[in-house]
């Protein structure tokens, strides 16, 4: 063990897979199911074991059946996989094949036999980011978040609160869509506009989560053809920025901004008979100084919101929550299971079931690997 770098760490089971930040990288992982070592729930794993070498997804497992009798196996799926956002099969899945089409819909519906590790989004959940590619659909490799999922069926994108402001114009035939894994390295990050309304204040629906936090100032680059041009930085507008002033609890994709929009020319979502067109687009730009001092106490920049998902890994708090940084990282993604070796039925992996307690050790070995 001389040499032997150690990492160790515990969260509290959602039911999703988690990724946790290994600084060393890891040669092998240990997890145990704290929660299951005494409830010993049917076909739920208690015990991990991965090693490099191992193939992804894949890990040595104890879990007990229905009569708590504990059996061990090998996961075919759902189990242990390297992160590192600098390799692709980290950074996106494998092609998946839509089988119909995309509907022409402001949640538009993406019809697939294949719907395994797509997570729809709640108000306690984000849910998965796909990228899509349909022929003839108009906002082919943009980001979406999955708003809903019916297994082996469909997925529709977006939910009903965030949903595009106008439909695309088009439907998609066939093609194929990715799950991305991966955000952009920098943080705070530029973000696809679905939607603003015109209110005061006006309320701002992108397309993934934002990850900002009230305080932060935005410009907008909105195309014609999209409409409140208003809205973008000019001369006669004293080159606007808008300052957040709320964002969502319950939809990690939605934030308020300090500008009356009611006298604003509707926004609406670029079809497919105006392209060639930009996609609107936010970029952040800083903060509003002053705003952002009435709200030190809820500037953490995060997936979505405090109650949404963890900080946004290496962000800092508070007035320095728009300060530009690397979030990057080298770690673990932990699956949340799926059919063994020897059982054909799905085994709970390390990420657990919802409410579980897992603690994991993880170490880099001076002479281990390949």
């Amino acid at each position: 063990m001389d040499g032997t770098i150690l990492c160790q760490g515990t969260f509290t089971g959602t039911g999703n897979a988690v990724t946790v930040a290994i600084p060393s990288n890891a040669d092998f992982m240990w997890v145990k199911n704290y929660t299951q070592f005494s409830a010993k729930s049917a076909n739920t794993g208690f015990d991990f074991y991965w090693q490099r070498g191992m193939a992804a997804a894949t890990g040595a497992v104890y879990f007990c059946n229905s009569s708590s009798a504990v059996l061990a196996d090998t996961l075919t799926v759902g189990g242990f996989t390297l992160y590192d956002p600098s390799v692709a099969t980290s950074a996106y899945s494998a092609n998946v094949a839509i089988t119909t089409g995309v509907s022409n819909a402001t949640r538009p519906v993406v019809t697939t036999s294949n719907t395994t590790g797509l997570v729809a989004a709640s108000s306690s959940v984000v849910g998965s980011v796909v990228r899509l590619n349909s022929p003839g659909f108009p906002p082919n490799g943009i980001d979406f978040t999955v708003g809903a999922v019916s297994a082996g069926v469909s997925f529709t994108l977006l939910s009903a609160a965030g949903a595009l402001a106008t439909a695309p114009g088009a439907a998609g035939t066939l093609g194929n869509y990715q799950i991305q894994n991966f955000d952009r390295l920098y943080y705070p990050r530029n973000r696809y506009i679905a939607k603003i309304t015109q209110a005061n204040p006006a309320v701002v629906t992108t397309t993934v989560p934002h990850g900002l936090t009230p305080g932060q100032a935005v410009r907008f680059n909105i195309p014609a053809v999209s409409g409140m041009t208003q809205l973008n930085p000019t001369l006669a507008n004293n080159y606007l920025t808008a300052t957040v002033v709320s964002i969502s609890t319950t939809d990690a994709n939605i934030f308020s901004i300090g500008v009356d929009t009611t006298g604003f020319t509707a926004f609406t979502w670029p079809t497919s008979a105006q392209s060639p067109s930009s996609y609107p687009e936010m970029t952040p730009v800083g903060e509003d100084t002053g705003n952002a001092l009435t709200n030190t106490g809820i500037q953490t920049p995060g997936v979505s919101s405090s109650t949404l998902g963890a900080q946004i890994f290496n962000t800092n708090t508070g007035i320095l929550a728009d300060s530009t940084v690397n979030t990057g990282f080298l770690g673990m993604t932990l699956g949340t299971g799926g059919a063994g070796v020897a059982n054909a039925g799905p085994i709970a992996g390390p990420a657990g079931v919802s409410s579980d307690v897992i603690y994991w050790v993880a170490g880099k070995s001076t002479f281990g690997g390949l």
